[in-house]
């Protein structure tokens, strides 16, 4: 009896000596959990400090912990529209590009179909009747200077032919609007050359040369030099004894053509005489032969005319 009475605590001891290793064994993952938590918020923690060091100007973006529960629907509304908002001014932002891109198309288009309608269908070449019925439903004279003038901004290369690339620079250079009979008549109409006087004298020119021609004929020469002065452009004073000269060619000396080099020089002639007279003109410099002639003409008009009793 008394060995079983020894024996019971002897038992209760052993079995609460097989227990405390589960505790402990518990205790320790609970320490070690913890310390782990720690040891992972601490790195968080040094983490973000360093990034804020590399970082100064970067804003890092903590959640609110302070926003009651009744303020989050006022804040998502704000947030909503002003999304909105975004949307819909970049989607009026397209629209605009999209309505411009498709009214340069469509004037585009109404440009092309104004050429087709002149030309007679050709997809390439404006010929002479298709010219003088355009001139025609502007109600211009086809050897008018309005005429002269468009052909001029279209750089046509030939007379009494326009291509198509050539008729449509002439309408975008009188404006990107102009795409009509209307628009084309007014912008002529109101066109300022001064800018581009010289790059249009020359032009004119050569727009003269017909067939291969290395000169223009007198009385093409003559009809430009009208056309050219008729309007915008300042006249000379001499211009009008300087075309009767050519036209009624009284001692049977004039040319049958007018070289580029007297046509270029002309209006340099024509600012000299104007300021120096006649009298100051000296045939020995490098005039044209042509001013020569003029030049003594006139002087010889200018003497006084003895009458015979």
């Amino acid at each position: 009896m008394g060995q079983c009475l020894e024996k019971v605590p002897s038992e209760r001891r052993l079995m609460s000596h097989n227990n405390h290793p589960n505790q402990q064994s518990t205790s320790t993952k609970h320490v070690k959990k913890k310390a782990k938590q720690d040891a992972t918020e601490q790195q968080s923690n040094h983490l973000r400090h360093s990034y804020r060091q590399m970082n100064p100007t970067t804003t890092i973006l903590e959640p609110r912990r302070d926003l009651p529960l009744h303020k989050i629907p006022e804040l998502l509304a704000k947030i909503t529209g002003t999304l909105s908002s975004t949307l819909s001014s970049s989607s009026s932002d397209t629209k605009q590009q999209t309505s411009s891109s498709n009214g340069i198309t469509n004037s585009l288009d109404r440009r092309f179909q104004l050429f087709r309608h002149y030309s007679d269908n050709d997809e390439e070449l404006m010929p002479l009747d298709g010219i003088l019925h355009f001139c025609k439903d502007l109600s211009f004279e086809p050897d008018c200077y309005e005429v002269l003038l468009f052909c001029f901004l279209c750089r046509a290369k030939q007379m009494y032919s326009l291509t198509k690339d050539e008729f449509i620079r002439g309408l975008k250079t009188l404006g990107n609007h102009v795409d009509n009979l209307l628009d084309v008549r007014t912008s002529l109409l109101n066109y300022d050359i001064l800018p581009y006087e010289n790059e249009f004298y020359t032009w004119t020119y050569h727009y003269g040369l017909i067939d291969g021609q290395r000169c223009v004929t007198t009385a093409n020469a003559i009809s430009l030099w009208r056309l050219y002065y008729s309007k915008g452009i300042e006249r000379p004073v001499i211009l009008n004894q300087w075309l009767n000269y050519l036209e009624q060619d009284v001692n049977n000396e004039i040319p049958k053509t007018i070289t580029c080099d007297t046509w270029t020089i002309f209006p340099q002639f024509a600012k000299f005489i104007q300021l120096n007279g006649y009298e100051a003109y000296d045939d020995n410099e490098a005039w044209p032969c042509l001013f020569d002639g003029f030049v003594e003409y006139q002087l010889d008009q200018q003497k006084p005319k003895i009458t015979l009793n």
